[in-house]
């Protein structure tokens, strides 16, 4: 960790150089004895923790501190300080420690320990999958899976994760309907701390934000595929590469094979719009003269909905201009009897040339 000291006492800036500097998880990066120089060396370096005095001319360590929170800097503060009436307010400030003049370099391994857990937790991620069924892996793709202790936690999770930020009434609504509110409440509260145990495991309880009337997930540690498909869905078929990111992220209905009620209106209208993503993009790909990529799409598209009448029109239609004929024919007499349902789905059609 890249540090810096702040503080007006030269003794006291000599004293904590030579402790930080037998500490090896520590790179002491500059030693200053005003709080404007420390300022303009952070502006143009970058620093992970900063020790400062509190009680300095011109600019006092709090005043520092609010700064820093104002210029949204990432640098953890630890308070160096010979008073100890100021640690209400140092916490306030989300300082990391507050250690008392002379400083002990058992109580500043202490401090160094706590550093570090907590940039282990910030760099720590939830990576969530919505599409062809839920996950929640710690880190990333390979990570490691959470365990939920109930199915209704797994779902009040998903929830959360759908909505982002939700009223407790809207949940007990959906996920308790036809309990009793009490009820309801007392059982939304219990499974909410089962959520929080759930990611307390892994030091990803932070995501998680409760208050009386609202549950919301702080999604600056969250990786979600939902959340990337719906920034492209709008003007993904626009660009080939944007295109096939849609389609990577697209792996099924969003919670496929759970039984989520609430969530089947939207994964409904995240399948019209891949759909629509894919048919626009095969129209394009037709204007490019490309008619093997333009039937790979429409096919896809009728592949995730048999049933989807643009998709089956869009197709045929490619056949009948491109002289497809024999594909045009086999292709309606499916349609046809799937609209009748005198053969399973999917499509065969789609099984021999998709």
């Amino acid at each position: 960790m890249r540090a810096i000291i702040v503080d007006d006492e030269e003794l006291a800036r000599c004293r904590l150089t030579i402790l930080l500097e037998e500490i090896q998880e520590i790179t002491l990066c500059g030693s200053f004895a005003t709080a404007l120089d420390a300022l303009k060396y952070i502006d143009e370096n970058p620093v992970d923790v900063i020790f400062l005095d509190i009680t300095m001319p011109e600019m006092d360590g709090m005043e520092f501190a609010n700064l820093l929170i104002d210029k949204k800097s990432s640098a953890s503060v630890v308070f160096v300080t010979g008073y100890g009436e100021y640690a209400v307010e140092a916490f306030e400030l989300e300082a990391v420690d507050y250690l008392l003049k002379p400083i002990k370099r058992d109580r500043l391994v202490k401090t160094i320990d706590r550093l570090a857990r907590k940039n282990y937790r910030e760099v720590q991620q939830l990576y969530i999958k919505c599409f062809g069924g839920f996950w929640v892996l710690v880190q990333d793709e390979g990570g490691q899976a959470i365990s939920w202790r109930s199915p209704k936690v797994e779902e009040l999770f998903a929830y959360l994760v759908c909505k982002v930020s939700v009223s407790r009434d809207e949940i007990a609504d959906t996920l308790w309907e036809g309990f009793p509110l009490d009820k309801a409440m007392k059982n939304l509260n219990s499974t909410v701390y089962y959520v929080r145990k759930a990611l307390q495991q892994f030091g990803m309880e932070e995501c998680l934000i409760t208050t009386r009337k609202q549950i919301s997930l702080d999604t600056k540690r969250i990786y979600c595929d939902l959340y990337e498909f719906q920034q492209m869905q709008n003007l993904a078929w626009k660009t080939e590469k944007e295109m096939e990111r849609l389609k990577e992220l697209y792996r099924g209905e969003l919670f496929q094979g759970k039984t989520y009620e609430w969530s089947f209106p939207k994964a409904h209208t995240l399948e019209k719009n891949m759909i629509s993503n894919l048919l626009k993009a095969g129209e394009l790909r037709e204007d490019q003269k490309r008619t093997e990529d333009a039937e790979r799409l429409y096919l896809h598209a009728l592949e995730l909905d048999p049933y989807h009448e643009g998709a089956s029109d869009k197709l045929l239609d490619f056949y009948n201009r491109t002289g497809r004929k024999k594909k045009e024919k086999q292709l309606r007499k499916e349609i046809g009897l799937l609209l009748s349902d005198e053969v399973p789905h999917p499509l065969l059609f789609l099984k021999k040339h998709y």
